[in-house]
């Protein structure tokens, strides 16, 4: 490989960005993703590669990516590339890992194939959020100012099911975000994205929620500047992010129900088996199940 400096951050890049995004995404290269987080990416293939007979924090200090050898690194890289395509198994990697640490697989690791497609084939109408343009009108000027999110009890049933379109291989548009140049924060909004199924919905107010319980303090607005033109719309789907009041919000650079793409934003949106009643507010609750 190059110089060092290139193999830290294709390093970096393997098990922060690839592996979590494949493992998101359920890819088919590996029959199981038993982890889905960057730190148990690492650690799996820093025992396996590194550690060998231990876990590697015996071999080398911390943190890896500066204090490994060039051969260290070139290990890590080759393992984590040979994950990525199948060539060996990430569960029997896992089981190794843990047995040098003397620990059973987590719950949550346990758990995480079965509890996240559940949460992706409930089929509940969604609520709204801001702007986030498609790819055929380029996003202009910003967000409304993020507002109170209705109460769901409050909110109308849903009309009768609509069996919402078959989704799209999110693996392609998560592999299009990680190997894009925008900035960290906005891939991680896009990533979150991906997370909202066919026929529901979500606001920016719910994942600022989610972000500032799970990583780091946010607010409605930041989520929504953050997904400002959406280089990867219509497939990572903007138009399911509505207004936090439960109206149409904006879409196409344009806000609200006579906005230039009012339209064409209801129709994508109607399609997949969202509703608005008759005061043109979105029906059911919001989608809230993201998960890192």
């Amino acid at each position: 490989m190059a110089n060092i400096e290139e193999m830290r951050q294709r390093w970096t890049y393997l098990y922060k960005d690839f592996l979590p995004m494949l493992a998101v995404a359920r890819d088919s290269v590996q029959e199981r993703w038993p982890v889905h987080l960057d730190h148990c990416f690492a650690r799996i293939v820093l025992d396996n590669a590194v550690g060998v007979d231990r876990q590697w924090t015996e071999v080398v200090k911390q943190p890896a990516v500066k204090n490994m050898s060039v051969a260290q690194l070139e290990a890590t890289i080759r393992l984590a590339e040979r994950i990525a395509t199948g060539d060996v198994n990430l569960s029997g990697l896992n089981e190794r890992s843990l047995k040098l640490r003397g620990k059973k697989r987590k719950a949550d690791e346990a758990t995480y194939e079965k509890r996240t497609p559940k949460k992706q084939k409930q089929d509940v109408s969604t609520i709204s959020s801001y702007f986030v343009p498609s790819r055929a009108s380029p996003g202009k000027d910003g967000f409304a100012q993020a507002q109170s999110e209705p109460d769901p009890t409050n909110q109308a049933p849903s009309e009768s099911k609509v069996s919402p379109p078959k989704p799209l291989d999110m693996a392609i548009e998560l592999r299009r975000i990680a190997e894009s140049s925008i900035t960290p924060f906005r891939k991680q909004m896009l990533r979150l994205l991906c997370q909202v199924p066919p026929g529901r919905y979500s606001t920016y107010q719910a994942m600022s929620d989610y972000i500032t319980k799970t990583s780091h303090k946010t607010c409605a607005r930041a989520v929504g500047n953050a997904m400002r033109n959406n280089p990867f719309a219509p497939e990572v789907p903007c138009h399911r992010i509505l207004a936090a009041d439960g109206t149409l919000g904006g879409f196409g650079g344009h806000w609200g129900e006579n906005g230039k793409f009012a339209n064409k934003k209801h129709k994508l949106l109607h399609d997949e088996g969202v509703r608005f009643d008759s005061r043109g507010k979105v029906k059911g609750p919001p989608f809230r199940e993201f998960y890192q």
